[in-house]
């Protein structure tokens, strides 16, 4: 569970005619993760394709062109069941009837592109009125026409020898050619743009109404190609998806020998195989006339470290994807899935630290569970915001006492305009052990004992991680971790007046010695410090292991965990926000209010709900990671690891 599954290297030798039925059944296993074989070795080269390749790659191509043609999208209800014998002439015929309607539209739409430029060519000299020969042939005149941005005025004003023509958005001026210039400079005053002169004669209106009448016929037809389209689609779309997942397959199969070495006369496969199942893949291959050694991966750290399959108990693998997405743990370290399974659902709770919002949460992950296939990785997200939906709903229930940002009672000194659910008939039988708005400093504190527990669980990892390979590293984990002790144990001292910080002061941390150090620091300090937390403090000296400078690292941590104090901002911050809300819209349109003004307020409370619900998860969810990823894994974890990808595995996108 903590580890990834354990791999034996295998390799497997044959004959080189026995070389495809070795990869028939080496796909159909998928246990065995190649490693590719490079150049090097002069009597062993890379592997040719098995001689159907070409033609599965060309009937391959052709049936993805065909796919993009008729925009099969997705899977559909129902896929068409395929024979690979028919295949390519099946494959050869749809591509026939499809290219010609395709070559169809795209010719029509080419010629509709046309005439859509040549219309807007035409349409502002359409506007003047002017037939287009007007505009040329002119030995003292000079021509201006354009488009405008407003209403060319006063023109002939300043240009008592010009005939001016208007039309909305164009103007056409007709000037001697000395005032040329001038007239262009005048013009430019109003968003002047020149047009080109169309080189047809006549009117351009009836130059227009051909070319619009042409447009419309042939966007008829394009209608008819498409629709002609659209059924090969609704009739082809099954047989398409299928084909094309059997042709994947087969060109798989045909194209691994790219990654064997072959020789003259045999072939090597190298690759690597779960211990637990190497004895399996040795049986099934013994019917195919090849020998297969395989031994167990080395414990040490190598070159040559096997891929990484995580083995976690099935409530952790949703957690899975949130690993990957930081880094694959190498072979040799902790897998902290479960750990992540533990913490980030915790603090999402905490945050959002409401009955309603987390029974929400927790819904909407259920509603992925059954809704969405198993290797979709929204589903894993919903899923893992649906265990911190659960934990919302235990810390809204028993801990602040709230639902959908009201409490349940009013705590004691609270403002008269706020609400509480009691105030609308539901009993809750439970008080709240702390209120947000009142308990910030309980939250703080909470925020630290949390943040000392997660960084303390990173650092006993990061100890299990280098004990077996670096002891002076070891070591460092151990010193910063009695460190990070230290400081909880002084902040808990300072904190001892708060409920929560004063229980575990006096309860849990009853054995832990008082005395305060005599040395004369906690004077310098202006706060008092217990003289075994200093001695814990000075064990970061422990971390030279690591660094020669890293002792220096104590303001860091403290970073650290005053960083953790965001977990109670977001919690208090938006239960304030909720609240601001509901007491809001409550008061001013609900409470004593006519009924269309109730209305237009359960409407505006529906929206600010959802408002503080998606800012909520948002919120809660991005700062849970970065607990995990910045503060957390940087303490021990490494990754870099390889993921274990079998031979015959397809990736969910192309399943």
């Amino acid at each position: 569970m903590f580890r990834p599954e354990r791999m034996a290297r295998a390799l497997i030798v044959g004959p080189r005619d026995r070389l495809a039925p070795t990869i028939e059944v080496l796909h159909s296993m998928r246990l065995l993760h190649i490693v590719d074989h490079h150049e090097g070795e002069e009597s062993f080269h890379i592997g040719k394709p098995l001689p159907e390749a070409s033609d599965l790659s060309d009937s391959l191509v052709k049936l993805r062109s065909i796919s993009a043609i008729l925009a099969v999208e997705g899977p559909p209800k129902e896929r068409e069941a395929v024979s690979l014998t028919e295949l390519r002439r099946k494959i050869l015929a749809l591509e026939l009837n499809i290219t010609e309607e395709d070559a169809a539209r795209k010719k029509i739409e080419v010629l509709l592109g046309d005439l859509e430029r040549r219309a807007e060519e035409l349409r502002p000299f359409a506007g003047l009125g002017l037939p287009l020969d007007d505009y040329r042939g002119y030995g003292s005149l000079a021509v201006l026409v354009g488009r405008v941005a407003r209403e060319v005025s006063d023109f002939e004003t300043a240009f008592p020898q010009s005939e001016v023509f208007r039309a909305p958005g164009a103007v056409a001026v007709f000037v001697p050619k000395a005032q040329a210039e001038d007239a262009a400079a005048a013009l430019g005053q109003f968003g002047y743009s020149s047009l080109e002169v169309p080189k047809d004669a006549g009117g351009p209106s009836a130059l227009l109404r051909t070319v619009e009448s042409d447009g419309e016929k042939w966007r008829a037809r394009l209608e008819e190609v498409r629709g002609r389209l659209e059924k090969l689609r609704e009739r082809y779309a099954g047989f398409v998806v299928a084909a094309q997942e059997v042709l994947a397959v087969e060109v798989e199969k045909a194209e691994a020998p790219l990654r064997f070495a072959v020789s003259e006369h045999s072939f090597v496969v190298d690759g690597w195989v779960p211990a637990a199942r190497s004895h399996e893949l040795a049986s099934r291959l013994s019917g195919t006339g090849v020998h297969v050694e395989s031994g167990e991966a080395p414990k040490a750290h190598g070159a040559a470290d096997p891929p990484v399959l995580l083995k976690n108990p099935k409530p952790a693998r949703p957690f899975e994807f949130l690993i990957h997405l930081y880094s694959t743990p190498s072979y040799h370290e902790l897998d902290p899935t479960v750990f992540m399974l533990v913490a980030y659902p915790f603090f999402f709770g905490f945050m959002i630290g409401d009955a309603g919002y987390g029974l929400l949460f927790f819904l909407l992950g259920m509603i992925a569970v059954w809704k969405l296939p198993k290797e979709s990785d929204f589903r894993n997200l919903l899923i893992v915001i649906a265990v911190g939906g659960f934990w919302a709903l235990v810390f809204g229930l028993f801990v602040y006492g709230e639902m959908f940002g009201m409490p349940f009672h009013l705590p004691p000194g609270a403002p008269a305009e706020e609400l509480a659910w009691d105030t609308f008939g539901l009993n809750y039988p439970l008080q709240a052990l702390i209120h947000k708005s009142l308990d910030l400093w309980d939250m703080i504190y909470l925020s630290i004992l949390f943040a000392t527990l997660h960084l303390g669980t990173s650092f006993v990892i990061g100890f299990v991680n280098e004990v077996r390979h670096n002891k002076r590293h070891a070591l460092a984990k151990l010193g910063w971790f009695l460190c990070l002790f230290g400081i909880f144990t002084i902040l808990t001292f300072r904190l001892s007046w708060t409920q929560t910080g004063g229980w575990v002061w006096r309860v849990a941390l009853s054995w832990f010695p008082r005395t305060i150090e005599p040395l004369g620091i906690s004077g310098l300090l202006g706060v008092q410090v217990p003289l075994v937390s200093l001695g814990l403090i000075f064990c970061a000296f422990l971390g030279f292991g690591e660094s020669p400078v890293a002792p220096l690292e104590v303001g860091g941590l403290v970073a650290n965990v005053m960083s953790y104090a965001r977990l109670a901002a977001i919690g208090v911050g938006k239960a304030a926000i909720a609240t601001a809300f509901n007491t809001l819209i409550l008061h001013n349109f609900i409470i004593e209010h006519d009924v269309g003004s109730a209305i237009v307020g359960y409407i505006l409370l529906v929206l600010a709900q959802l408002l503080v619900f998606v800012l909520g998860g948002i919120s809660a969810g991005i700062q849970g990671l970065r607990l995990n990823y910045v503060e957390s894994f940087t303490k021990f974890y490494k990754g870099n690891g390889m993921r274990f990808v079998p031979f015959g595995t397809r990736k969910p996108q192309e399943a």
